[in-house]
C-alpha cells in the first residue's frame, strides 16, 4: 500500500494518519490569505509548511493555503499532507516535489510535513521544496523547538513564518 493516498477532496493527497481536516466550506483565515499573497510575489512551484513545535501540525494551514491558491489562480494548486514520515513516504514526497519542479508548468504544490524536531526525515522534503514556511502556534511552540527547527532546515531555506492561533 502506498504511504500517500488520495483523500476525499481531489486536490489533497494525504498520507495515512489520524488528522482531522477542516470543513471544506470554512473560508481560509486572514493570515492564510496574507501568506498566499506574500508567497505569490515569489516564483515557486512548491512550498513546504514546517511546524516548529514537536506537537504542532500544519495540515489545516496547508489545505487552507492551497484553497486560497485555487480561488485566486487559474492553474492548479494542490495540497499534499504527510502527518508521519518514514523512509518510503519521505521518498514519495521528495519524488512529488521533484516532479512538480521538473514539469515546469504552472501547477503549485503546498506540502504539510510533521515537525522536523520529532521526525528529522522531513528535512529532506523541506530541502527539496522551492520555499519553506516555518509555522509556530501561539502559546504552544517553544523557543528552543523553533530554534532547533531553523537549525535543521537552514535559515537560508526559510521564506517566512506563519503564526497560527
Amino acid at each position: 500500500m502506498s504511504m500517500i493516498e488520495p483523500a476525499q477532496q481531489a486536490p489533497v493527497v494525504r498520507a495515512p494518519g489520524p488528522v482531522a481536516a477542516p470543513p471544506p466550506s470554512a473560508p481560509p483565515r486572514r493570515e492564510i490569505q496574507e501568506l498566499w499573497l506574500a508567497l505569490s510575489r515569489r516564483d515557486w512551484r512548491s512550498v513546504v509548511l514546517v511546524p516548529a513545535g514537536r506537537h504542532d501540525s500544519t495540515e489545516a494551514a496547508a489545505m487552507a493555503l492551497a484553497e486560497v491558491g485555487r480561488r485566486l489562480r487559474s492553474a492548479p494548486v494542490n495540497a499534499l499532507v504527510a502527518p508521519r514520515l518514514d523512509y518510503d513516504s519521505t521518498a514519495q514526497v521528495v519524488r512529488r516535489l521533484t516532479a512538480i519542479a521538473a514539469a515546469g508548468g504552472p501547477d503549485q504544490l503546498v506540502v504539510s510535513i510533521p515537525p522536523v524536531v520529532a521526525e528529522p526525515l522531513g528535512v529532506a522534503a523541506a530541502r527539496q521544496a522551492d520555499l519553506v514556511v516555518l509555522c509556530l502556534e501561539v502559546g504552544r511552540t517553544g523557543l528552543a523547538e523553533a530554534r532547533r527547527t531553523i537549525e535543521l532546515i537552514g535559515l537560508d531555506r526559510i521564506a517566512g513564518c506563519l503564526l497560527l492561533r
